[in-house]
């Protein structure tokens, strides 16, 4: 999507790839997944309140744009990590997730764990999330990424 543009209509919003910045606001058509996270009121100038909420840890584990995404950020990284000239490729890519998603970079036994997490997800039947994706594994560590309290709580 460009830079610019109408703002996207309340309808329209749900299947949008826009930047919520770009959502039409207004104080009788209120977008739920936004109420969720506390969006700016029209009716207040726009200023946020701050609340931490169990329908906040829902939405982004069932989100329809959450979902979408991990796919699309795992494609992402793992083109960029696959690139590098190293033999364990799989390293790479749980620390470019943790870099690109958290801000952090993984410590050792982060990314032990992670790697423990993904081979099993490797012996799962393939059903749910990333369902036919060759990488399943990575797109299901995007995903938990996308829940850790580090994504969500700015410190």
């Amino acid at each position: 999507s460009a830079i610019g543009g109408p703002s996207v209509a309340m309808k329209d919003q749900a299947d949008s790839v826009r930047r919520s910045l770009y959502f039409f606001h207004s104080n009788n058509e209120r977008n739920l997944l936004l109420t969720t996270f506390d969006e700016a009121l029209v009716k207040e100038c726009y200023r946020r309140e701050q609340s931490i909420v169990p329908q906040q840890a829902l939405a982004l584990s069932n989100s329809k744009l959450v979902l979408e995404s991990c796919v699309q950020i795992a494609d992402r990284i793992s083109a960029s990590s696959d690139t590098e000239e190293i033999q364990d490729k799989e390293e790479a890519f749980v620390r470019g997730a943790f870099l690109w998603l958290l801000g952090i970079r993984a410590n050792d036994e982060a990314v032990q764990r992670s790697r423990e997490a993904m081979a099993r997800w490797r012996g799962i039947a393939d059903t749910g999330l990333g369902q036919g994706h060759p990488q399943r594994e990575r797109v299901l560590l995007i995903w938990a990424l996308l829940n850790h309290n580090d994504f969500v709580t700015l410190r």
